[in-house]
């Protein structure tokens, strides 16, 4: 853009901008996790955990969406916190343990094994060998 400019030209070409940049983020963007047995529609926050449906609230569905991009791995709970709470939440670890208590409750998972606990760093999907292969 050549100077000067009126500001209803730059309103214009940022809305263009931002526009176009919306439309790159979402071209890319995946439609549904598989971790084992659960799958996660991310477009309608639908959830299924061995073919059944869930039902999981919004904060409970994104834990799991986080959790399920990065199966098998541990995560922090500050990463967790910052990514489906917020920055501002990062050091809310209370918030986290109850969280992971209902999605565990409603995965008929009370022992932790597919939402396990790493009780120093945070939490990871455990995927067993057999499952991944599917």
């Amino acid at each position: 853009m050549t100077k000067p400019f009126g500001m209803r030209e730059l309103d214009a070409r940022l809305r263009v901008a931002l526009r176009h940049h919306a439309a790159d983020d979402t071209a890319g963007q995946l439609t549904e996790l598989t971790a084992g047995p659960l799958t996660l529609d991310l477009v309608h926050y639908q959830a299924t955990y061995h073919g059944q449906p869930l039902d999981l609230t919004l904060k409970e569905f994104d834990v799991l969406a986080f959790l399920a991009r990065h199966v098998g791995k541990v995560c922090t709970r500050r990463m967790i916190l910052e990514n489906v709470w917020g920055p501002s939440y990062a050091n809310e670890t209370h918030y986290l343990k109850v969280y992971a208590y209902r999605i565990r409750k409603k995965l008929h998972d009370e022992a932790g094994q597919f939402l396990r606990n790493d009780p120093s760093v945070g939490y990871l999907l455990a995927v067993p060998p057999a499952a991944a292969a599917d």
